[in-house]
């Protein structure tokens, strides 16, 4: 009875067909552990799916109440601690995850002929992937969430004339509020969800009709006498590789669960982060972006002002235009290392320089919570705390202890009043002559800027702090 259902069953829907193509399927020989990034890849966007599902449960997208529902969730619902601090690493793992697998594709070469559409798609899904984290960014409305979003969204209204409008096409409005809230949140479980499954499809579909590429060394030996034809050289590696069921599926279930283990290690030793609610009227507080946008926030320092808006638009259009049409610029025709000095060359610099841009934004971003000598800093003060690192540290010591070059500062809020510091700091000899200290805002004529007046005053607040010990 089980076997005619089954024959019955397989006419109609063709499962052993299916099963041939997609499991029975050799892997050319070659394909290794960086093989597996591809299926670790959705591996966790399964995880994200199936937690983002049991969250939206709970979850009320309204100002008035998503803070709240995000807190029961945390605390209070069975397993919603796990669950969202899953989600919420499994962000970042995704972007990691398929920021390796293209790299990993790149230096193999393996986005040229016939996989270049494949490459497309790629670069596609890591898009997806991270316009999916910047929405999710806004729903725990806490403060971070609220800030890093409304200075995100801002850099839209710097691109000329059509900025105003394309701000409150995001937004939903002049500012970040209710409907910025129900559009993010509309777009994260249901647009990008939809989007990255069929862009998922299309890549494996494509994956699965062209093959995975065998590695450029062997593909190109010197060692072994190879067809000349690519289809019949392909079809040798594949004879000498291994099924996909069960060998390489192997291989993939063992690298997820290694990330599974990963993400619940976050999750028990580094914890969710939840802020205090969004409070709109904090125009102080520091917003500290996604680690995988901090080299974009570090770019838009090169272009201040109104060129602002190069750096917005016009350089990461460039760039993502430059890495999306890479297979039709990249000419080589061979995919060996030594043979692609030009391409691996700039490719090692751009790596090179979002690794630099994120790590400088990393350092000179403040942390959003600082305490210091038993008292919590300000977002004022914070910034002064930043700023007195780089630019007085190196005279007063890094902890105002001081130096040969310069005095101790540790009881500076008891011997000063704020007033005095400022000035102090912005022309030293206006207050006492004989000082050494170069002047931060000399009188016109008499030297260069180097602070500004705000950033004068961040310091002076932070070294207000500074008072003696009982």
């Amino acid at each position: 009875m089980t076997t005619r259902f089954s024959e019955w069953f397989d006419e109609r829907a063709g499962v052993k067909k299916l099963n041939e193509v997609l499991l029975l399927r050799k892997i050319p020989r070659g394909a290794g552990w960086l093989y597996t990034l591809g299926f670790a890849t959705l591996f966790v966007f399964v995880i994200q799916a199936v937690t983002g599902a049991v969250l939206a449960l709970y979850y009320v997208p309204s100002p008035d109440h998503a803070y709240e529902t995000v807190r029961f969730i945390q605390y209070t619902v069975p397993l919603g601690s796990i669950l969202r601090g899953l989600h919420h690493w499994g962000a970042s793992t995704m972007v990691v995850l398929l920021g390796l697998h293209l790299l990993t594709v790149f230096v193999m070469g393996a986005y040229k002929h016939p996989r270049e559409l494949t490459w497309v798609i790629g670069v596609a899904l890591l898009l997806i992937v991270v316009v999916a984290g910047f929405t999710g960014y806004l729903l725990p409305w806490d403060q971070k969430a609220y800030w890093a979003t409304t200075v995100g969204t801002s850099m839209a209204g710097t691109v000329p004339v059509i900025g105003d409008a394309l701000l409150k096409i995001i937004r939903g409005g002049a500012s970040v509020g209710a409907l910025t809230l129900t559009r993010f949140y509309g777009a994260h479980i249901l647009i990008l969800p939809i989007l990255f499954l069929l862009t998922i499809a299309a890549h494996l579909y494509l994956v699965v009709y062209l093959g995975v590429s065998v590695p450029p060394w062997l593909w190109e030996s010197d060692k072994e006498e190879l067809p000349e034809d690519e289809k019949e050289r392909y079809n040798l590696f594949k004879k000498q590789g291994h099924p996909f069921w069960p060998d390489i599926v192997v291989e993939d279930v063992i690298i997820s669960l290694v990330i599974f283990l990963i993400l619940l290690a976050l999750v028990a030793w580094v914890g969710t982060p939840l802020e205090a609610r969004a409070d709109p009227t904090a125009s102080d507080y520091i917003p500290r972006p996604e680690w995988y946008f901090l080299f974009l926030f570090e770019l838009l320092k090169l272009f201040p002002g109104n060129l602002e808006w190069l750096g917005v638009i016009v350089v990461p259009t460039v760039l993502i235009l430059a890495i999306l049409l890479l297979p039709f610029y990249s000419r080589e025709r061979s995919r060996r290392l030594e043979k692609r000095p030009v391409t691996l060359g700039v490719g090692t610099l751009f790596v090179l320089a979002v690794v630099i841009l994120t790590f400088a934004g990393w350092k000179s971003t403040p942390p959003t919570h600082v305490t210091e000598r038993g008292i919590e800093l300000n977002s004022t003060q914070i910034l002064g705390r930043s700023l007195f690192a780089s630019q007085c540290a190196s005279c007063h010591g890094d902890e105002a202890q001081g130096t040969n070059d310069g005095p101790s500062l540790q009881q500076i809020g008891d011997l000063r009043d704020p007033a005095f510091i400022h000035s102090y700091i912005e022309n030293p000899k206006a207050l006492n002559p004989d000082a050494e200290m170069p002047a931060s805002i000399p009188p016109p004529g008499e030297g260069q800027q180097v602070l500004t007046h705000v950033q004068v005053e961040d310091i002076t607040q932070y070294l207000s702090t500074f008072h003696a010990e009982d």
